[in-house]
């Protein structure tokens, strides 16, 4: 199903000055979109603000009630998973786009994203009126087994920083950076310290096993991965690193990640880092295979990622878009 007149489509960002929010604003007028309406939401600590994106200002409103969304074509969620549920429970009319993305889909309801998907497939979609976009570490693991195939086992530890946990996470982190540096930082008991630190991710348990699914999911099989998520005191983008025993197909998949679509395989050169990654569509890795087994270092922009997967989305549904994301 395509959607959309000649002027474009009427659409909505809700949660529009978050992470994830912002870099999806920055791509409708970086890959000039066609919407005849754009509507921004957030929370009532942003309602009343103005945000500057390409030649024009708009105003973000905060979002009283579902149903004003009900004449849209299209509603992007990028808050998160707490706000998303009930929010995509309320909204009745146009498709929603869903990147609250640590929990798993409904089992009726496809991931579907860029190399794992067609344009047919997200018409076809379009008829149950939702999508859900995969967490980047999922997205970054499928990309990584796929290009990979068959292996016997992987340790996986997916890195992520302060913007995984939305907006208010990257200003916590900055602020008490600024805080410990002076000497000021005051921390109750039961509260974690952000910056300088390094730890298990909130709730990471249940977002292993939420990832795992959607890696799954996106490969059509299960992959043999031990996955630990930890968090590092980053504001932005994420690192994944996976550790594979000695196989004899270990020269192969080098040249199998080179080759593969949205990998960029850095060689004779210092690996990336995180902020290397940043503005980047790509996972950028390195990798090094030695007798006891192979290491692979991937650094991406969690944000622009997921981001760019939505996009993607909403220009298979117009007709004649989707070819500028391909």
């Amino acid at each position: 199903m395509a959607i959309g007149g000649d002027a474009g489509l009427r659409l909505a960002i809700v949660g529009a000055t978050g992470a994830v929010g912002g870099r999806l604003l920055e791509l409708i007028d970086e890959r000039a979109f066609a919407c005849s309406e754009l509507r921004l939401y957030s929370s009532e600590d942003h309602a009343g603000e103005s945000i500057e994106s390409g030649d024009v200002v708009r105003r973000v409103e905060v979002l009283s009630d579902p149903a004003e969304l009900s004449d849209l074509d299209l509603v992007f969620v990028a808050v998160q998973r707490g706000a998303a549920e009930p929010l995509l429970a309320a909204i009745s009319g146009p498709i929603v786009i869903d990147l609250s993305a640590a929990a798993m889909a409904p089992a009726s309801v496809p991931l579907l994203a860029p190399g794992f998907a067609s344009r047919d497939q997200v018409r076809e979609q379009s008829r149950l009126k939702l999508f859900v976009i995969p967490h980047p570490g999922a997205l970054a693991l499928a990309t990584i087994s796929g290009a990979l195939g068959d292996f016997s086992f992987c340790a996986a530890t997916l890195m992520l920083g302060a913007s995984a946990l939305g907006h208010g996470a990257i200003n916590h982190l900055v602020e008490e950076s600024a805080d410990l540096l002076n000497g000021k930082l005051l921390l109750e008991e039961e509260d974690r310290q952000a910056a300088f630190n390094a730890s298990l991710f909130p709730g990471a348990s249940e977002l292993e096993k939420n990832l795992l699914a959607q890696t799954a999911k996106l490969t059509g099989k299960p992959a043999p991965i031990a996955l630990q998520c930890v968090y590092i005191p980053v504001l932005h983008g994420g690192a994944l690193c996976l550790g594979l025993p000695s196989s004899p197909g270990a020269e192969g998949w080098v040249a199998a990640l080179r080759a593969a679509p949205g990998i960029l395989l850095v060689e004779n050169e210092e690996p990336p880092n995180v902020v290397d990654a940043i503005e980047q569509e790509a996972l950028l890795l390195s990798v090094a295979v030695r007798p006891a087994g192979t290491s692979i270092w991937c650094v991406f922009d969690n944000a622009r990622r997921a981001a760019l997967s939505a996009l993607w989305i909403a220009e298979c549904l117009v007709p004649d878009s989707a070819e500028k994301l391909n």
